[in-house]
């Protein structure tokens, strides 16, 4: 059974068999409601029940996600449900679902993508939500709601929540499909108070001081528990005075467990209840004593409810309602420390680089100044390391005012909105600034270009490849005395020249951007650098360094560094091009959950296409076509026409690799490829763009598919000619693979094996690798049938390394095994010569007389009797025979 971790029940918990029984029942309706009280015992009981459905149903999934107070925020909280879902579930595909931004989605949406996603697992799935108290926001309950209107086959929803939640469930109500238990239901019985006792280790109970604690606690497992270790020093007696209402469970802390600590234990106690979590260190430090380490020690002997902290050792916390207590009475009893307290917490964690808990502390220590100099260090820090969410989460927290104050807060958050895709929000800040300069221009960002190098961020994002001349950006680096401007200004130029395929430029300028962003300390855009470097190498055809260079990164940097995803997707194209196919999806879907509206453009177009590709290849077009259509409404944000023109390559490829000749057609007339062929295949000089060199490509498949042959390789040979000059060299290996395609079915198989030998001579045998053969469709088939006949001798690590295409293939793309005279009607016959020559289905219908629609027909006929799946197969294997 694949589960998320669940916590385990804390000291003291005792087993509760018949509620667990009345649980166990969610399998039978849609949608559970476990509501309670704080300390009711529902995270118990659910951690129970899950070991019960181990035991039971071991086939069934479990996620847990236990929601956080972060979570009442759409993007996050379906980010971490899909991220913990994945980990329970690897049959739980993130391609179908993982929103970008659900305040731009409707609700319905997003749960119909959840809907489709959960639909893919053929096993029975339990999803439980503990503490949902803590979503409160439109976006995400409407998305439960959505999902609760109409449930997926085999899954149910478990909530449980202190507050009833306000979801739409009259409708189940009224159709029997809710399962209820209440705080009622969570009683606990006088059996189960007995077994808690004896775990306690506390005295026997008499059956009058057993009574009454079951008539004062009402069975609230949490009361019951306090009043038990209350007696525990003060024997079974003292449970006949003990009230049970919530606010002598209080007093009951205050005199049973705060009474019985020394006078220094009891101080520090109260006041470390001011920290959200705690070690010894933290609390010297910020209490001002020595003395942390014995306090903790003396109350985890006490078992006064602290719990250490899952994955932090030495870390603790205290039990929520103790917590609050707590704080209630240090509020009372020493208002003078609070402030201080959580002013030496901020710096504490500001000197520790944990800028969370140091804003958290700072905001309640009623000082804005030092607030606001805390943020501006977080948001320092954070742009360097690349926690884009961080700043955005926070930013949405403070006043424009405020964020437009200051330099070092407005610098960092116009950057970060860039790079997010935010441009309109990020144009509203920049020109707020250019209106009203801020006074304050001290830092990192205290130098009188900045402001003209955030415009120039701006519009090189924004606008892409439609970006002003570098030559502004090479005057920014020369005037600009301030390192961290001239640093970026670097990274900048690269990006430039690798969008307009200057590969050795970019390169030249990536390399320098990298070892001076890591001196400076600017860590994700010195990782962003190192990418360029990578790609360009790539795409110089400099394969081993690029390969050398991405693996070495790759395998040093750790997960949860948001320089991860940048090498990630690096790795991900060395996979694919090595055909360890696998293992690029499962990076590529490890990424997609990560990938987000704070992620570079790349790094989601690389995951999408590749994702689509790898589904096309295994034969799942569905999937294969939700993620380009996916990709291009992600797209629609900005200007991207270049990473537009490769979704559009993709499809074009993928309809014309399938025969789907209608499917083409739409294609074509929508991205307008006629009008691309008309305006450029007279041309002889055309200056290299990637976007111009995508859609030519697909142009040159389309003529390819209509039967304009001449016209193909004219377009090839343009599209050769510019990508050649640039000097990209897996580009124009691509062209040549398409042009010795295009070929060779007017060639003998000598003629077609030199050109092939040509091939590899000239761009190396390992070059032609598996997005070659992708996207010179054809070329595998043609070479698979020539290597199994003996005629192409190829090295044995290489048709091992591609054996999808020397092995698999071989049933797919050897000669006919047929005649196709002989088993032809004439009729079919003429249709297969036809076909053969290059038409499409409409200039067949022309030349016999017969309806698309009847050509169609024929074709599905010839193709079954041929023992072929598609028109390019057909000719492959009928032009080897």
């Amino acid at each position: 059974m694949g589960s998320t971790e669940a916590s385990p029940p804390v000291s003291g918990s005792f087993e509760r068999s018949e509620l667990v029984a009345r649980l166990d029942g969610c399998e039978c309706v849609p949608l559970t409601l476990l509501l309670a009280p704080a300390g009711s015992g529902k995270s118990t009981l659910l951690h129970q029940w899950q070991q019960h459905l181990s035991a039971t149903r071991p086939e069934a999934h479990v996620v847990s996600f236990a929601v956080q107070p972060m979570d009442d925020e759409p993007v996050r909280c379906l980010r971490r449900f899909a991220e913990q879902t994945r980990a329970a579930i690897p049959a739980f595909d993130t391609s179908w679902f993982m929103p970008f931004d659900v305040s731009e989605l409707p609700a319905s949406s997003v749960a119909e993508a959840l809907y489709d996603a959960l639909e893919q697992i053929p096993e029975p799935v339990y999803i439980v939500f503990d503490d949902f108290q803590y979503i409160t926001n439109d976006e995400a309950l409407n998305v439960i709601n959505a999902l609760i209107a109409h449930p997926p086959t085999d899954v149910r929803l478990i909530i449980a929540s202190r507050s009833r939640p306000p979801l739409d469930v009259g409708r189940l109500r009224l159709n029997g499909e809710l399962l209820e238990l209440d705080a009622s239901a969570l009683r606990v019985s006088r059996a189960e108070v007995v077994e808690l006792n004896s775990r306690l280790g506390g005295e026997p109970l008499e059956g009058g001081e057993l009574d009454h604690l079951m008539a004062i606690t009402e069975g609230w497992v949490a009361g019951v528990k306090i009043a038990l270790m209350g007696a525990m020093g003060a024997g079974v007696g003292a449970l006949n005075n003990f009230n049970a209402s919530q606010p002598e469970i209080m007093e009951y802390f205050g005199h049973a467990v705060l009474k019985g600590l020394p006078e220094f234990a009891r101080t520090l106690f109260m006041q470390s209840s001011l920290l959200d979590s705690f070690d010894a260190p933290l609390c010297d430090a910020v209490l001002d004593t020595t003395y942390s380490a014995r306090l903790m020690e003396e109350l985890s002997r006490r078992e006064l409810f602290i719990l250490a902290v899952p994955g932090r050792p030495g870390w603790f916390r205290y039990h929520a309602l103790l917590r609050d207590f707590l704080q209630a009475r240090v509020a009372i009893d020493m208002p003078d420390c609070v402030v201080p307290i959580h002013r030496r917490a901020a710096r504490y964690f500001i000197a520790k680089e944990d800028y969370e808990q140091a804003l958290w502390h700072a905001r309640r220590g009623e000082d804005h100044e030092a607030f606001l100099g805390a943020l501006a260090r977080a948001f320092d820090y954070w742009l360097r390391e690349g926690y884009a969410s961080q700043i955005l989460e926070w930013a949405e927290d403070v006043s424009d005012e405020a964020l437009l104050s200051r330099m070092d807060l407005a610098a960092p958050l116009i950057s970060t909105l860039t790079l997010s895709r935010r441009f309109f929000r990020a144009r509203y800040f920049l020109d707020a600034l250019k209106a009203e300069p801020p006074l304050d221009y001290r830092g990192r960002y205290g130098d009188e270009h900045t402001l003209e190098f955030l415009e120039l961020h701006l519009q090189l994002f924004q606008h892409d490849t439609d970006f002003m001349e570098g030559a502004n950006l090479s005057l920014l680096m020369e005037t600009s005395s301030h390192h961290d401007v001239r640093a970026f200004s670097l990274a900048m130029v690269a990006y430039y020249h690798l969008q307009h395929g200057r590969l050795q430029s970019a390169l030249a300028f990536s390399s320098q951007a990298r070892d001076v962003l890591m001196q400076l300390g600017h860590r994700f855009t010195a990782g962003y650098a190192g990418l360029i470097t990578a790609l360009a190498n790539q795409q110089l055809g400099h394969i081993a360094e690029a390969v050398s260079f991405i693996t070495e990164h790759f395998s040093k940097t750790p997960r949860d560094c948001p320089t991860w995803s940048l090498w990630a997707t690096g790795m991900v194209v060395v996979l694919y091009d090595q055909n360890r196919l696998d293992e690029a999806r499962q990076l590529c879907e490890d990424l997609l959950p990560m990938v987000s509206t704070a992620s570079a453009t790349e790094v989601i177009s690389t995951v999408y296409l590749t994702l689509s590709r790898l589904h096309h290849l295994q034969g799942n077009r569905k999937h294969s076509e939700r993620m380009l259509e996916k990709l291009l409404g992600i797209l629609q944000l900005g200007n991207y026409e270049r990473f537009v023109s490769m979704a559009l390559l993709e499809r074009v490829r993928q309809a014309y690799v399938n025969a789907d000749w209608s499917q083409l057609d739409v294609i074509a007339e929508r991205f307008a490829l006629a009008e691309w062929v008309q305006k450029n295949l007279d041309l002889q000089d055309v200056p290299y763009s990637q976007s111009w060199e995508r859609r030519g490509l697909a142009a040159a498949y389309w003529l390819m598919a209509v039967g304009r042959h001449d016209d193909a390789e004219t377009a090839l040979l343009l599209l050769r000619k510019v990508v050649n000059g640039a000097g990209i060299r897996t580009r124009g290996l691509i062209m040549e693979a398409n042009l010795l395609v295009l070929h060779a079915r007017r060639k003998s198989e000598t003629e077609q094996i030199r050109q092939i030998d040509t091939l590899i001579s000239r761009y190396g045998l390992l070059n032609v690798n598996q997005p070659v053969f992708d996207e010179a469709p054809g070329l595998a088939a043609l070479m698979q049938a020539l290597w199994q006949k003996g005629r192409l001798v190829l090295p044995e690590f290489y048709t091992q390394l591609f054996g999808a295409v020397f092995t698999s293939v071989t049933t797919g793309h050897a000669p006919l095994e047929v005649d196709p005279a002989s088993v032809l009607t004439p009729r079919e016959h003429e249709i297969f010569e036809l076909l053969q020559s290059g038409l499409s289905n409409a200039q067949i219908s022309e030349q016999t007389g017969t309806s698309v629609t009847t050509t169609k027909w024929h074709l599905k006929n010839i193709y079954s009797k041929l023992g072929v799946s598609n028109r390019t197969e057909a000719v492959l294997r009928a032009s080897t025979r």
